[in-house]
């Protein structure tokens, strides 16, 4: 009877879900609209450029100020050189596709972001701000050519930094899925790395921030990435998805360096082993010995004591 009684009594509330959101959704006063407007950058990097921004937000502030991610752009700022090509993989409201921008002032930019309306305030960012090296590609890099389903933030108040390819299943927590309840669906054209290998020029650093489908990117890149060696920095969205990355980028020759201590989302630096210059830019700009978490003599799995939470 015990067990009876708690199955009607999860069916119950199961049943009741839908009927208890419908009542909050009229209790909860409407989000009022997010409004975006043009912001200067003040310090770091992409200092002088302009960028348009959800007006009156924390990131806002943040990005305008210098104050986002300022640590790792000042490591991406000593391994960037004037004349290098960049990827930016996920470009979201543009960030470092300004600082990287401004960097490679002789180099190319080349930012895919499969999402219509950051791509679009990306590229109108990199026309005020004069930046005409900056390529925007709407576009989804993935494991595979064709057409895939990208679910996004359509809604007022959605965070607009989420958006995912549906084949990935997105990042796999409750407070992501709690958002994900609300998101659209549309139908996005995907491309490969390696596909990118005939059409743009040799690249020298690539971000990767795809919202769990990291590890697909770089599957479906091995070719470029073992005839170009670029530098990687790839945020990682829990101790699957690094194992996964490990995987492949070890066998490439790679080794993975620790850049912040935070926990929730996990910036990695990876970089060929021969590439010495790398790692002594991370030690001086950390002050200190920058710790290695993968190395491709050792185990991907050695990780999964150390890692970061899901």
């Amino acid at each position: 009877m015990g067990q009876f009684k708690q199955q009607m009594q999860h069916a119950c509330r199961q049943a009741l879900q839908p009927v208890a959101r419908g009542v909050r959704s009229l209790l909860t006063p409407p989000t009022p609209p997010v409004e975006f407007g043009w912001h200067q950058i003040e310090s770091g990097p992409a200092a002088g450029a302009h960028v348009m921004l959800p007006c009156d937000t924390p990131i806002a502030e943040a990005i305008t100020a210098g104050d986002y991610d300022r640590k790792i752009l000042k490591v991406v700022e000593s391994l960037v050189g004037k004349d290098d090509v960049c990827f930016d993989i996920g470009g979201h409201y543009g960030c470092y596709t300004l600082s990287l921008a401004k960097l490679v002032t002789h180099g190319q930019v080349h930012t895919f972001e499969p999402v219509p309306a950051h791509a679009a305030r990306i590229r109108e960012a990199a026309i005020k701000s004069d930046l005409g090296h900056i390529h925007v590609h709407q576009v989804a890099l993935a494991g595979e050519m064709g057409e895939m389903t990208l679910q996004f933030a359509e809604a007022e108040g959605s965070d607009d930094s989420m958006a995912f390819l549906d084949a990935y299943g997105g990042v796999d927590t409750q407070a992501a899925h709690e958002h994900y309840r609300n998101f659209s669906r549309t139908t996005v054209t995907a491309q490969t790395l390696d596909s990118l290998l005939v059409e743009l020029p040799a690249v020298h650093f690539m971000k990767i921030d795809a919202e769990g489908a990291e590890a697909a990117i770089l599957g479906a890149g091995l070719n470029l990435i073992a005839t170009s060696k670029p530098r990687l920095l790839v945020e990682l969205h829990g101790i699957y998805e690094a194992l996964a990355c490990a995987e492949i980028l070890c066998k490439l020759n790679y080794q993975a360096i620790l850049l912040t201590d935070q926990k929730t989302t996990l910036p990695i630096l990876w970089a060929s082993r021969d590439d010495v210059a790398a790692v002594k830019a991370v030690r001086e700009v950390l002050g200190h010995e920058p710790v290695v978490m993968f190395d491709s003599l050792a185990e991907p799995d050695s990780f999964a004591d150390s890692g970061p939470g899901a």
